[in-house]
């Protein structure tokens, strides 16, 4: 990849531009349950609140996965660096030239569960951010149905 500065340039972009996607969930998820929260405060428990309520709880979800999602990226990128450090035979715990390569096996595994884990967690949170809203507005609507006067 040092070969190709543009290829090495292209993946930080996109790292870049994943992570703040990431971000920007994590903030739309804090304040859509502030917001929610805000409008729930001093409403009896019903079923009336059941919508806004499961927004809430959806959105909390959501602002877990985002979480989750950080931390497996996180283990992915150390374990991609404990990769490459034995690959150049510089990790701290550099096993013998005759391990070196099942070591590297592992690591690689574990490389793909933990990226695989980081996917996971990166839709989940975009979905349960989604359901949280739709659940939002049936909430909202349902309220406004309940509050529209009887004709007379």
């Amino acid at each position: 990849m040092t070969d190709h500065p543009e290829l090495h340039e292209l993946h930080r972009q996109y790292s870049d531009s994943q992570s703040k996607y990431v971000y920007f969930l994590l903030a739309a998820a804090g304040a859509a349950m502030g917001y929610a929260l805000q409008k729930l405060d001093g409403l009896p428990l019903s079923w009336q609140a059941a919508p806004g309520l499961l927004a809430v709880g959806c959105w909390l979800i959501s602002f877990f996965c985002g979480c989750k999602r950080i931390t497996w990226t996180q283990s992915t990128m150390y374990a991609n660096f404990a990769l490459l450090q034995m690959q150049y035979g510089l990790h701290p715990e550099q096993p013998p030239p005759h391990l070196a390569h099942a070591a590297m096996s592992g690591v690689r595994k574990a490389i793909e569960n933990n990226s695989n884990s980081a996917s996971r967690y990166y839709r989940f949170q975009f979905w349960f951010l989604a359901l949280g809203v739709a659940a939002f507005i049936a909430w909202r609507v349902l309220d406004m149905i309940r509050l529209v006067p009887d004709a007379p």
